[in-house]
Formats: structure tokens, sequence, C-alpha cells
């Protein structure tokens, strides 16, 4: 690369951090909506799941980032002072 075209690199990522900035600002409030749906979504799923029944992967994963512990720590008790 010619020393001309790589002084210009600078500018260039100084650019795309900006770009992420201005990305991420305007995504956020989706983001935070799309995770208000999910939550509502899966605690019905942990409501309409008959006792001695085992939970989705979906529902397991999300209890493990709710609770952040495991899914196989998790007890009965805890997940329903999650839902509540």
């Amino acid at each position: 690369m010619s020393r001309g075209m790589h002084r210009h690199r600078s500018i260039r990522l100084k650019n795309l951090r900006q770009t992420r900035i201005d990305t991420r600002k305007a995504n956020a409030p989706a983001k935070a909506k799309a995770a208000t749906r999910r939550d509502a979504r899966v605690i019905a799923k942990i409501k309409g799941t008959k006792a001695g029944t085992g939970y989705s992967a979906e529902v397991q994963s999300w209890l493990s980032r709710k609770l952040d512990k495991p899914f196989g720590k998790i007890t009965a008790d805890q997940i329903k002072q999650a839902i509540a």
C-alpha cells in the first residue's frame, strides 16, 4: 500500500467507530421492546407448562440468564420468584 493511501486509515477507522456508536443508539429502543416481548412470551410458556414436564431450551436459557446460574442448579421456588 502506498504511503498516501495509508494516511487516511485513521480517518476511516474513526468514521467506522462513529457509525457503530450511531447504530447502537438507533437500535437500542427496538432491542428493549424485543426484550420485553421475549420476557412476556417466555413467562407465558413457563406458566403454560404442566408440573413435572421439562422446559424448552429457550425457557431454560432465559431462566439461566435471568437468575445468573446454570439451569441444573435452579429450583422450582426460584422459577416461581423469577416469573412473579
